[in-house]
């Protein structure tokens, strides 16, 4: 059965059931595990079916298309009751919710967990999937990483919570780095002498090459207004006698070095061009080896490959709305649209999944690396805040070089007349991660909110909305076109 298919059976059943003798009332609670709640402000939720009249504690209430309906009431301190009333053809039903306010007191933010100071230095070795943090705190998406690192890299631990190491990288510069991602041995950290270095063309990359006495801690970022590529190798002093460019490069200008006070040595590439399409760091023996992605020859649809991510799938639904959408069947079905929209363009498209199932996120960054994508999208929608207005639409980057594609994405949608609900830098989202493409994030809609689930269950407004997404990729290659005319 397809995404389509499920979404339409889902709303049917709901207006099935509103066809029936007995009219449908259900008490949306989402996440709310208790009557007991800790602010006065309360949104009571309910669902019922198409078509019916609702109130709630004896005021007229919207029914949208779906069935939600719902009201903002003030709590009084302890237990307050609530008639909720639907109609319908002459039948209906009634519920008292009961919900009780147990007025808190604001508690402080919970500080960052301590970080304990080791007797001895601990000599370290990264493994496979290793990336360091900046910093010992943390959210649900993790603390805000630096960025990955190869496998078999040399650190020494000075501190240490539950699950990270503090390691030091230079004479003053630490990170953190999660206890699972490395294992003791080594020699530790150490400073040591650069070899020689070149870079040539390779045909699709600019690669810069290294030579190293052994594989040492490094740190790369992107930026933008000149566009560049900064490489931070930690315990490194420039012995570098020359770097030779082999032949005539696509993307770098010009690659200089920075001695830095503490034994950081910094590659500073400088790009021909304002746009880039990313960069991968990797170790061949000793030698780091840093590849610079070319604009693709043709910035027409048919000759690039698209990334899609569909987000969650499988066991994983996301949000749910009160109606019983799942936030993994719309993201689906928008980018079902979206591939189908881009295919009939001429694109090839690489998706992480194209059913009900569930990658994980290694999985989706390595599906999209094998498809050798150009760039990628990922689409999620939302849920949180007030359910009985539009919250609205959103993109996120990590990256600030991806700026620019997470900002035409996030302008396609808001010119449907969306909510404005931001454009956010530096999000810690694990598929906004890779160096190797542009990549960014759609947050359509909120799942909660019931005039944008509403919006979320009509089969004709996902393909819109999957139409400007379209159009902001194309807005960007156009954008990108002009730069480099």
């Amino acid at each position: 059965m397809t995404t389509k298919h499920i979404i339409a059976g889902a709303i049917a059943a709901i207006m099935a059931a509103g066809a029936s003798a007995e009219v449908p009332l259900k008490i949306y609670k989402g996440e709310q595990r208790s009557d007991t709640v800790y602010k006065s402000t309360y949104y009571l939720i309910g669902v019922t079916s198409p078509g019916a009249t609702a109130s709630i504690n004896g005021e007229d209430c919207h029914v949208y298309r779906t069935g939600s309906f719902g009201a903002e009431l003030t709590l009084k301190e302890g237990e307050n009751l609530f008639p909720v009333k639907v109609s319908k053809d002459g039948e209906s039903a009634e519920k008292t919710v009961r919900v009780v306010y147990a007025h808190k007191a604001a508690t402080a933010p919970k500080p960052a967990e301590a970080t304990v100071p080791l007797t001895w230095p601990l000599n370290l070795v990264t493994k496979k999937g290793a990336y360091l943090q900046y910093g010992n705190g943390g959210d649900r998406l993790g603390g805000s990483k630096m960025g990955f690192l190869e496998p078999d890299i040399e650190l020494t631990a000075v501190g240490e919570t539950r699950n990270l190491y503090k390691v030091m990288l230079g004479e003053s510069a630490y990170a953190y780095i999660p206890k699972e991602y490395v294992e003791k041995g080594g020699e530790g950290a150490r400073t040591v002498n650069t070899g020689s270095a070149s870079v040539t063309n390779t045909g699709k990359t600019d690669r810069l090459s290294i030579s190293l006495p052994c594989r040492l801690p490094y740190w790369t970022r992107s930026e933008i207004d000149p566009s560049t590529i900064k490489i931070s190798l930690y315990g490194a002093t420039n012995n570098t006698n020359w770097l030779t460019r082999r032949n005539e490069l696509g993307m770098i200008d010009f690659i200089d070095m920075q001695q830095e006070p503490g034994g950081v040595l910094t590659f500073v590439l400088r790009l021909k061009e304002k746009y880039a399409w990313g960069y991968s760091v990797r170790y061949e023996g000793n030698n780091l080896v840093v590849d610079v992605r070319h604009r693709p020859e043709s910035l027409a649809l048919k000759d690039l490959v698209i990334g899609l991510d569909a987000g969650h799938g499988g066991p994983y639904p996301g949000a749910i709305s009160p109606s019983g959408l799942t936030e993994k069947e719309v993201n689906l079905d928008i980018i079902l649209n979206v591939a189908d929209m881009l295919r009939a363009k001429g694109a090839k498209v690489v998706m992480t999944r194209d059913g009900d199932t569930g990658p994980s996120m290694t999985e989706r960054k390595q599906i999209w690396l094998d498809g050798g994508v150009d760039l990628a999208i990922s689409v999620h929608n939302n849920s949180s805040g007030n359910p009985l207005k539009p919250m609205g639409t959103s993109a996120y980057y990590k990256h600030i070089s991806c700026m620019p594609l997470a900002r035409s994405l996030h302008n396609a949608m808001l010119s449907m007349g969306l909510e404005n609900f931001g454009l956010t830098g530096n999000f810690n989202f694990s598929l906004n991660g890779p160096t190797d493409y542009p990549n960014a994030l759609v947050e359509v809609l909120f799942m909660s909110s019931l005039p944008e689930e509403e919006l979320l269950a009509d089969p004709a407004y996902r393909r819109k909305l999957a139409q400007n997404i379209v159009k902001g990729l194309t807005d960007y290659l156009e954008e990108v076109k002009k730069a480099t005319r």
